[in-house]
């Protein structure tokens, strides 16, 4: 993976757009980020691993922090990083989640974070765009860098914190951490899928083994009572032969039992055979003689029948009689009913044509008068045709008259309203000519709310400031407090590294003086000294033994530089807060109480600009209003006039209309006191003599008809030959008619029946009774004959169920055992593979993936040990270490220790000083660039940054990884340091310059 170029804007201490290319930074191999602590070199490292993963590079920290509290509200926060993989070119822009503006009103809103990633032909290129949803982006680059974000610091980004975490890791999580950078992990996939192959094979085998247990079950089952008992002379029952027999010889033994059981299904389904065969004769003469009992029962019952008919022959010629009779009275009834009818009929229309004549008036009676029911009718017709054609000249003087009284009161609702109108009319002019001098008053209100409202922006801008200066200003009083502790912790650490400066160097003089005098006190005169080769020793060491045991050197180093480290991060923050100071006191402007002042009195101002705002929207809204409502009731009053005159137009039109229809109405009248009632009284004089005339002619009708019946009815007698008081007499029921057909018709049925079964064939040459002892006797053979063919049917039944039941039970033990076998050859192989890549089985000691791995860890230690070497002036080798890594497992070979050469002793790494721990774990960060990049298929880790560290080394050793790291160009890759170290700063001419600005931003150069 190797950085190519990176952009930011508004993030951390840098409120500015800033570019920093890595392809020409990094050309020389080593680069430098050099700046003030706190300045912002973490930043850049936080912008590369945000960029990749959505997350800031120490873990637990928070990607709030990345919003510029510097930056303007408006700008966007940003990091767009080009980088370079084994899977192509690709660039990646995330923002996080920040507050902002609002794009309408006033107040912020949150931007929600945001990511995109193109895949590049060229860093210039405009790329193709794969995605812009955070799960998508943050798999893709996953797998395109092949790491996720905590492998990422471990091996290309280390940050503070992070630097020395492969070398301290225990050693599952280095085995995590090299499987992705390897590309191992098929290794372990193999390993697991022979694992669950072998688990598979051996349950397949397993489950071979039991489906054959079943099926040896299934056979005793099969084969009933015969597996309880013993079986071919031996002592044993079957099923326990067949349990503890091998799965092939319990097939063969299943055979046998087959073969046996076939037989015995095979007789006792003769002797079954043998047994129907007489039920079957038994049965043929029981039937026989039931037969013959039958048919002489059913001859005697017949007889019996034929006897009750002969004596009901004499009712039965009565009903005949009965029935003729009234079937010659049914034929002529019609003309008697339709006689009786019509007498009714015709009583009914007198009595009602008497109650119509006398309901008419008595002068429609006088001018109608009595006689020839025709002379009466033509005087009625005359009647009606009078009355109608009067009222139909009356009808339109009625209609007329029933509207006038509606028409009148009309008329003057109509002239009171035009009336009540036209002094509406009138009011409404007056109102409205008091609405322009209304206007103006609030036009005139606007437009001085409008010049107070004026002032809100620089209100507002005046606020902000004030704002901005009360903080400020009440900052200074605690940072002024942290500053004055700060200084005295500076001052007790100054003093604190003079004593362990003054500590080393007398562990150091001790030292020398001890190994100086142990080698005097071996000189002897004439023999070659160990140091400088001379026989002569003019001026010997005295050895003086120390009153006090001497100070280990190697502790006084390590207190020399614990005491800088504490005195240079004392100084730091001395600086940093004097700044604060400074920068505080320079943006408050005066005390806190003229900055409260100033901040009450733009508030104060923004207020009532804001309220004057309001109010000329307000007014506007009512001037809209007003000339709207104006312009309304212009037009309203306008069209009121104009209907109020066509309204009086029309009502004096219609008060001519109805003066000339009351004219017509009372000509109509014709002195009676309305036109209604003297239409009333023809009306009534028309329905009298309706009712009289249809009253008459119905009854002429009914009298016509009656007639014609009585002379019908008598011919229909007549032509019977039946008188009528006969008819009369012998009319029966409908009922009564069809009982009597019934039984008359059951009788001849039931004769005709009696007869024929008498004289059928069956019934012929039959004894006069059958004795019932022979039956019985015949009954009770047939029963014994049928029980004995059951039972030899069931016993058959039943071994041949057997038979079949382990026909089918013995073909299945045959296929499980030859399942079984398939399967045991199958999984033979599979074991053995699985057994050697698990070490399990006594297959070794070491499974296949960490065998695989232990090999790429040791190329890692030789690789990190050829710079250890020199780094360390042959004190220090990395080795591995016999440990297993989890309990209960065999992984071996990942874990690491560290050989003292001096000592001769092997140390946990994380026993070694902060110095020590820093070139350590920057051999094996390197070290493992070399051997990946050697590794095809591997993650390619072509850019490093490492974040601090160099500050613990001492100028010896510096120079020395200095050294190494310039040796790094040779290889193609790239190392960032991260420093502020002086001798760094001389030593590497490319580098990233971060200097704080006054107001506490920060602001980047690239030097290349």
């Amino acid at each position: 993976m190797r950085l190519v170029r990176m952009s930011l804007g508004a993030l951390g201490p840098f409120p500015g757009e800033h570019t920093v290319d890595f392809d020409e930074l990094g050309a020389s191999g080593l680069f430098l980020l050099e700046g003030a602590t706190g300045a912002g070199k973490s930043t850049l490292i936080d912008a590369v691993v945000f960029a990749l993963y959505g997350k800031v590079a120490s873990a637990g920290a928070s990607e709030d922090r990345l919003r510029s509290a510097h930056a303007p509200a408006a700008a966007e926060t940003y990091v767009d990083l080009t980088f370079a993989t084994g899977a192509g070119l690709f660039r990646v822009r995330r923002t996080p989640a920040y507050p902002r503006p609002k794009q309408r009103g006033s107040g912020t809103t949150t931007q929600p974070a945001g990511v995109r990633l193109w895949r590049l032909t060229s860093p210039d290129a405009p790329g193709d765009l794969l995605s812009s949803r955070m799960d998508e982006v943050g798999l893709e680059i996953q797998r395109v860098v092949g790491l996720d974000r905590a492998q990422f610091v471990q091996t290309v980004v280390l940050p503070q914190g992070e630097f020395a975490a492969f070398l301290r890791a225990d050693p599952e999580q280095r085995r995590s951490l090299l499987q992705k950078v390897f590309g191992t992990e098929v290794f372990d996939r193999v390993q697991q899928r022979l694992e669950r192959m072998r688990a598979d094979a051996t349950r397949a085998v397993t489950e071979a083994e039991q489906v054959v247990a079943r099926r040896v079950a299934q056979l005793c089952g099969a084969v009933g009572d015969l597996a309880a008992a013993p079986f071919d002379g031996s002592e044993v029952p079957l099923s326990e032969l067949l349990a503890s027999a091998p799965p092939a010889e319990a097939a063969a033994l299943a055979g046998t039992v087959l073969d046996r059981l076939s037989q015995q299904a095979h007789r006792a389904q003769e002797q079954a055979e043998e047994a129907a065969t007489q039920a079957a004769t038994a049965r043929t003469e029981h039937d026989r003689l039931r037969e013959v009992a039958a048919r002489v029962a059913r001859r005697d019952a017949l007889r019996r029948e034929w006897t009750a008919l002969e004596a009901e022959t004499p009712s039965h010629t009565e009903r005949s009689v009965r029935w003729e009779a009234a079937q010659v009275v049914e034929r002529v009834w019609p003309w008697i009913e339709g006689e009786r009818r019509a007498g009714e009929a015709m009583s009914g229309a007198a009595d009602e044509h008497a109650r119509a004549r006398a309901a008419a008036s008595p002068d429609l009676r006088a001018v109608v008068g009595e006689g020839d029911p025709d002379v009466v009718l033509k005087a009625l017709d005359g009647e009606l045709e009078l009355c109608a054609a009067t009222r139909e000249r009356l009808k339109r003087a009625v209609a007329l008259e029933d509207g006038l009284a509606a028409r009148r009161d009309d008329l003057a609702a109509r002239r009171e309203s035009a009336l009540a109108a036209r002094g509406t009319v009138q009011r409404e002019r007056e109102e409205l000519a008091e609405l322009p001098g209304r206007r103006a008053g609030l036009v005139t209100q606007r437009d001085g709310a409008r010049a107070a409202a004026s002032g809100l922006a620089p209100a507002q801008v005046e606020l902000a400031q004030a704002g901005t200066r009360l903080v400020a200003a009440r900052e200074i009083a605690p940072l002024t407090e942290q500053l004055d502790v700060a200084e005295q912790s500076a001052l007790a650490r100054e003093e604190d590294a003079r004593h362990a400066v003054d500590a080393l160097a007398r562990a150091h003089a001790a030292r020398i003086a001890g190994i100086a005098g142990e080698l005097a006190a071996q000189l002897v005169p004439g023999r070659p000294c160990a140091v400088c080769g001379s026989t002569e020793h003019p001026a010997p060491a005295s050895h003086v033994r120390p009153t006090r045991a001497p100070e280990d050197p190697e502790l006084a180093e390590a207190a020399r530089a614990a005491a800088q480290d504490a005195l240079q991060q004392a100084v730091t923050q001395v600086e940093v807060l004097r700044a604060a100071v400074a920068a505080r006191r320079e943006a408050a402007g005066g005390d806190a109480e003229q900055a409260e002042r100033a901040v009450a009195a733009a508030q104060v101002a923004v207020s009532e600009a804001r309220a004057a705002q309001d109010r000329v929207a307000e007014l506007s809204r009512e001037i809209e209003t007003l000339d709207q409502d104006l312009a309304d009731r212009r037009a309203a009053v306008a069209d009121r006039a104009s209907a109020i005159a066509l309204d009086e137009e029309r009502t004096e039109h219609l008060a001519a209309r109805l003066a000339e229809d009351e004219l017509e109405v009372l000509a109509a009248a014709d002195g009676a006191p309305s036109a209604r009632l003297r239409d009333e009284e023809f009306a009534r004089r028309a329905g009298e003599a309706r009712r009289w005339s249809a009253a008459l002619r119905v009854l002429v009708d009914a009298t016509d008809h009656h007639r014609t019946a009585e002379r019908e009815r008598d011919e229909a007698l007549a032509a019977a030959g039946v008188a009528l008081h006969d008819a009369l007499r012998d009319r029966l029921p409908a009922g009564e008619i069809a009982a009597l057909r019934h039984e008359l018709d059951r009788y001849d049925r039931e004769r005709a029946r009696v007869g024929a079964a008498l004289e059928a064939p069956e019934l012929a040459d039959l004894p006069d009774a059958v004795d019932g002892t022979v039956l019985a006797r015949a009954q009770e053979a047939l029963d014994a004959a049928q029980h004995r063919a059951e039972a030899g049917q069931r016993e058959a039944a039943v071994l041949a169920d057997r038979a079949d039941a382990t026909r089918t039970a013995t073909a299945d033990l045959a296929s499980a055992v030859t399942e079984l076998d398939a399967q045991r050859a199958a999984a033979a192989p599979v074991v053995r593979m699985a057994n050697v890549a698990t070490a399990s089985g006594g297959a070794g000691t070491l499974t296949l993936a960490t065998y695989v791995l232990g090999q790429r860890f040791e190329d890692l230690v030789a690789a990190a040990n050829a710079r250890l070497t020199g780094i360390s002036d042959g004190r220090y080798e990395l080795v591995r270490s016999a440990e297993r890594e989890a309990v209960r497992t065999r992984r071996l070979g990942l874990a690491m220790q560290v050989v003292d050469h001096r000592t001769g002793v092997a140390r946990d790494p994380r026993t070694l000083s902060g110095g020590e721990t820093f070139y350590v774990s920057l051999c094996l960060a390197l070290g493992l660039a070399d051997v990946v990049t050697a590794e095809a298929g591997g993650v390619e880790l072509g850019t490093l940054l490492i974040d601090e560290g160099f500050g613990a080394l001492d100028a010896e050793t510096l120079e020395v990884v200095l050294a190494e790291l310039s040796r790094l160009r040779d290889g193609g890759r790239v190392v960032g340091v991260v420093s502020h170290v002086e001798t760094l700063k001389t030593a590497i001419p490319e580098r990233i310059e971060i200097r704080r600005r006054p107001d506490g931003a920060s602001t980047l150069t690239v030097r290349a």
